[in-house]
């Protein structure tokens, strides 16, 4: 079965892994910003498989070693197989001179080397749990999507070294994909950012697909066979005591955001607007090309007026109850980093178009 209402716990990879794996939300960790975990994490879903008699095993590219791992640290004893060039680094978080292009080799070799793993891992003795994280696009593909048919392949491979094997499809977060003109991930709490896939085996118990579900109870799914479905839904952009963190709280059709940042807050009714258009925190709509405030009611039709004005006062009690404000000294640091952070890219920003510029002029 499929869940279309699965979310994340935050849109950034090494966040949405303590998500998954501590089965708590984000706001509930003690962490203050996004650091090196200093001490492994404890009781995580990997325990949970240790005790219920299974060895664990991860698979993925080596590059998550650095760039994830360091920052989540909820592994136990899980053993790693990390694979060189799993990936192609692709968008914005990963510049590059010049249009890729398909090579195939490239991608057959991302399936031999992913079919030495699973027949290395498939040979064990025992119950084995196995986690494998793709990447954004893999290797020989050059966009978001255009590997699609190699990930068929992959779950090919899957069935056909560990036939009989419980297989869970999903993932860590979502891309803006230019909603919003944005284009990466890691800074909203929007839809297309935060929900994800869910493809569970028959045999697990069934779930309302409208019914909002969470990442951080994959744990319960796994070896339970069910997903609980919650009063609430969280998700955070950033750790409690960073500047530009966003949170939003989903209850029923309803989605709260709240940007740290701006101090703005947002409320959309997901039934009736799935891409988050029309917000509806405040019953009146200012416009800004005649300069007056008008009402809500005179411009969308709806029928549940109430039900909104309800959540909103709802989901805004229930940002206050879970908030945690950082002390002064440590806000205003975090803020003048902030400020100093937006310089640097200003200026890094200049300098790659001045070099551009130079290089068109030779």
């Amino acid at each position: 079965y499929s869940c279309s209402a699965f979310s994340t716990s935050s849109p950034s990879t090494a966040m949405a892994f303590l998500g998954l794996c501590l089965g708590v939300f984000s706001y509930q960790l003690e962490n203050k910003k996004y650091v090196h975990v200093k001490n492994a994490y404890e009781h995580t879903i990997f325990d949970v498989a240790r005790e219920r008699g299974f060895e664990s095993h991860i698979i993925w590219d080596s590059r998550w070693l650095y760039l994830a791992k360091p920052y989540s640290e909820c592994y136990s004893d899980a053993v790693f197989h990390c694979i060189d060039g799993l990936g192609q680094p692709v968008g914005s978080q990963f510049p590059h001179e010049g249009e890729l292009q398909v090579v195939e080799e490239k991608t057959q070799k991302v399936l031999e080397d992913l079919t030495r793993e699973l027949t290395g891992i498939a040979g064990l003795d025992g119950n084995v749990f196995l986690w494998i994280h793709l990447p954004h696009v893999l290797n020989g593909r050059t966009c978001y999507g255009g590997d699609i048919d190699v990930l068929d392949r992959i779950v090919g491979l899957i069935r056909e070294q560990m036939p009989g094997c419980a297989l869970y499809l999903s993932a860590d977060h979502g891309n803006m994909n230019g909603h919003r003109n944005k284009i990466g991930y890691g800074f909203d709490v929007y839809n297309t950012a935060v929900q994800i896939p869910l493809i569970a085996p028959k045999g697990a118990e069934p779930v309302d697909p409208e019914i909002n579900c969470s990442i951080v109870d994959f744990q319960k799914l796994l070896f339970e066979g069910r997903l609980p479905e919650r009063e609430f839904i969280y998700c955070d952009s950033a750790y409690y005591a960073q500047v530009h963190r966003k949170l939003a709280i989903i209850k029923g059709r309803f989605k709260y955001i709240y940007n740290k940042e701006t101090r703005t807050e947002e409320l959309y009714d997901l039934k009736d607007d799935p891409n988050e258009e029309t917000n509806l925190i405040s019953d009146e709509l200012y416009d800004q090309d005649r300069h007056f405030y008008t009402p809500l009611r005179e411009l969308y039709c709806k029928d549940n007026w109430a039900q909104v004005r309800a959540a909103r006062a709802e989901l805004r009690g229930e940002k206050d109850r879970i908030w945690r404000q950082e002390g002064f000294l440590t806000g205003l640091w975090m803020r003048l980093k902030r400020r100093l952070g937006f310089v640097y890219t200003k200026l890094k920003v200049m300098k790659r178009k001045y070099n551009s510029k130079r290089k068109g002029t030779k």
